[in-house]
């Protein structure tokens, strides 16, 4: 990548999949159509937002980074339950008992080397504002969290906000009050006050609305035109300001979601088979799991025979799509494919995670994609973290000065984008994903990768796509299923 550029301003649109960007956000899709849009770009594994986050924030794989879940079991940081990572004082205390929460480098961490400043604007979780810029403070960075001053790790961002912005929003869905007021902070602090080097913003729709008021819903349909709005105006600000030929300006999403169909007491199923799991494990419970599209299985006794009846119970459960293992495990469970292929391996990693059945079909509204899952939102609500293809893709739009526009087919992935950032910037950044041809189209064609494998729901294959020497995570799907 040959250009260098001053300014970055990244706005994320949470769970927008790339094919609802419609007529209800005009100015994404004016946007799109003049700058370079990547097509297949992907998403982590599980496709949950705070793993997500650490992703796009660090430009690695959970298997580095550490968040390998929304919610995991750390009972030496959050005995009894699992670790929440949308809970501002679990991760707190993770620190406190860690030393670190994300261990490897982050984006922000690389503007600090080089005396750059990074404002975060979030109207989504606290947990993930955090995860945005994990050592925002340390830094001599901000983050802005609508929920409050004693939800960042930097308060006087939303003391400044108050002042210039007003009062805070409330809660409701959809959360067309904290979208305008984020983006009134991302304008008026980050971008005309401070001018900082890397602007983020995050928006909390149409995500929440697709959890809370259903994907295809006329309430998820205002939350998208609230985000578009923003969008909008922010594009407008850059563009008449001075620094309009020095700005790069993307626009992401962090996952797709699809709808809930059939929920499944997983926990109740596995304990009627002898094989105890909860999400609040006791004296008798032989696993701690986490609910949702997809989720994880620790053995709390260490017994091999265990894992093994676990495993073959879910293989033959009719709702389970596919099981993968820490690899070291995989000789001794017949069916477990290796975490591994979905890049995990760290130390916090599960003994198992489970992924529920999904589909191709259309719901109740005509928009492709439904699944089973174990909990977390209202039946009929939008869900991700599985590998459906519509959780995996991402919406992911960069328009840089003296830049390629147009649709890239080039596989890309979440990954990318924090070592893009820094290639711009001239910023020196260990990640695991790679520079985006933003200047130039690689050379390079890009392979698929399929692995085989059997569930309950019948036989699937893990796609997966290779280019740049790297390896991109596409989708879980039945056998035979055309692309």
């Amino acid at each position: 990548m040959t250009t260098h550029i001053d300014k970055a301003v990244v706005v994320v649109f949470d769970g927008l999949r790339p094919d609802l960007i419609d007529d209800a956000m005009p100015n994404l899709r004016a946007f799109a159509d003049e700058s370079l849009r990547f097509t297949n770009a992907r998403s982590v594994f599980p496709s949950l937002t705070r793993v997500c986050t650490t992703s796009l924030a660090t430009g690695s794989w959970p298997e580095r980074h550490g968040i390998v879940g929304n919610a995991f079991h750390m009972p030496e940081v959050v005995p009894g339950r699992p670790l929440d990572t949308s809970d501002f004082t679990h991760l707190a205390r993770m620190r406190e008992v860690l030393g670190e929460i994300v261990t490897t480098d982050s984006l922000g961490q690389a503007l600090a080397r080089a005396g750059k400043r990074m404002a975060t604007v979030h109207a989504g979780s606290p947990g993930s504002a955090f995860l945005v810029n994990h050592d925002a403070a340390r830094n001599g960075h901000w983050t802005f969290s609508v929920h409050g001053a004693d939800k960042t790790q930097t308060p006087e961002a939303v003391e400044r906000a108050i002042a210039a912005c007003g009062p805070l929003p409330g809660g409701e869905i959809p959360k067309v009050d904290a979208v305008a007021y984020a983006g009134r902070v991302m304008r008026e602090l980050a971008i005309a006050q401070d001018r900082a080097d890397v602007a983020w913003l995050w928006l909390p729709e149409p995500d929440t609305s697709f959890h809370y008021r259903e994907i295809g819903s006329e309430a998820s349909r205002e939350a998208r035109r609230a985000a578009d709005l923003v969008f909008g105006e922010i594009v407008h600000q850059i563009r008449s300001g001075p620094e309009s030929e020095r700005t790069a300006i993307v626009a992401l999403s962090d996952h797709g979601q699809i709808s809930t169909v059939e929920e499944i007491d997983l926990g109740a199923d596995l304990t009627a088979a002898g094989l105890s799991a909860s999400s609040r494990p006791g004296a008798e419970t032989k696993f701690a799991m986490t609910d949702g599209a997809a989720g994880e299985l620790r053995a709390l006794d260490g017994d091999p025979g265990l894992l093994r009846a676990a495993v073959s119970f879910l293989r033959e459960h009719p709702k389970v799509a596919a099981v993968f293992a820490r690899d070291a495990l995989c000789d001794e469970l017949p069916g477990a494919l290796p975490q591994s292929l979905v890049r995990h391996g760290h130390a916090r990693q599960p003994d198992l995670f489970y992924v529920m059945r999904s589909d191709e079909a259309p719901d109740a509204y005509g928009i492709t994609g439904r699944r089973a899952y174990t909990g977390g939102v209202p039946l009929g609500g939008g869900m991700h973290g599985g590998l459906n293809r519509h959780e995996m893709a991402t919406t992911m739009i960069w328009q840089v000065p003296g830049g390629r526009t147009g649709h890239e087919t080039a596989p890309a992935a979440l990954v990318d984008v924090a070592p893009t950032l820094a290639a711009l910037m001239g910023l020196a950044l260990s990640a695991d994903g790679r520079a985006l041809p933003l200047m130039a189209a690689e050379t390079e064609a890009a392979r698929v990768l399929e692995t085989p494998g059997q569930g309950g729901d019948g036989a699937f294959v893990l796609r997966r796509m290779a280019q740049g020497g790297r390896i991109y995570l596409d989708c879980l799907e039945a056998a035979g299923d055309a692309r």
